[in-house]
């Protein structure tokens, strides 16, 4: 768009020569008419006059002209940043958009994820509760307690499924333990009808022994006949130094343990 910047002119007027003309053609009558000239100068007057107040008009045209030129540029400059603000925005929207259409996919597969997990972690619930009734019979009470809460969590809308599946896993890591280290615990046996306080040894899954604190009597689990068995005393002192190894007030050594062979 062009722009036309108004310029400050000055006007001449012309009737001044014509005026001072006549006066020196009739200063040499002897008579002198001087309504003319009046007549003459306050055209004149006019003139300056309306000279005066067009180049005011002018003037200040050219100036509202300045202040509107100068406005136009300082908003196509303000046009400029927020042409350059909004092509950022649109990148910053579309990033988001991919974002969230990437959160939308993660979602969709962790939805499908918990489908198939559910199902799984019952499976290996069962697996589990079915290897400790099958398993030797030690601290079964607690193995049992920690697996019935694991499976209150399975109805409790208030846990989430990560978390569910973190128990059942580490429950599962536990029971894997179980299996590679020797361990003593305290307990309470049946023995001839009389209860009695008994140190058990388990070594590993391979072995279950027990001894009562007198070290009168020491036995061992008969995976075949489901049931404690008394050893003789050819055992006794094995069985103690194993449960003092266990305990950590000895140091480690071979001992000989009655051990069935496996099946």
């Amino acid at each position: 768009m062009n722009y036309h910047r108004f310029k400050k002119k000055v006007l001449i007027p012309l009737a001044i020569p014509a005026v001072l003309g006549v006066g020196m053609a009739q200063a040499q009558d002897t008579v002198v008419d001087t309504s003319g000239i009046d007549e003459v100068t306050a055209v004149a007057a006019e003139t300056f006059a309306a000279a005066a107040a067009s180049q005011a008009r002018i003037n200040r045209l050219s100036d509202q002209a300045d202040e509107l030129l100068a406005e136009y540029r300082d908003q196509s400059k303000a046009v400029e940043g927020l042409k350059v603000y909004n092509a950022q925005l649109r990148r910053t929207i579309a990033e988001q958009e991919r974002t969230i259409a990437q959160y939308d996919r993660s979602i969709e597969e962790v939805a499908s994820l918990q489908r198939q997990i559910t199902p799984l972690m019952e499976r290996m619930m069962v697996a589990l509760e079915q290897f400790v009734d099958l398993d030797i019979p030690f601290q079964v009470e607690d193995r049992k307690a920690r697996l019935a809460l694991i499976r209150d969590t399975f109805d409790d809308s208030d846990v989430n499924v990560a978390e569910k599946f973190r128990l059942v896993l580490t429950q599962y890591m536990n029971e894997i333990t179980y299996g590679r280290a020797p361990q003593t615990y305290s307990g309470v046996m049946e023995l001839d009808g009389v209860e009695r306080d008994v140190d058990f040894l388990r070594v590993g899954r391979i072995a279950l022994l027990y001894q009562t604190s007198d070290q009168a009597s020491t036995g061992v689990w008969d995976k075949n006949a489901k049931q404690f068995v008394e050893l003789g005393n050819s055992y006794r002192r094995a069985v103690a130094e194993g449960i003092r190894m266990a305990q950590g007030l000895a140091t480690t050594e071979i001992l000989e343990l009655p051990i069935h062979a496996p099946e």
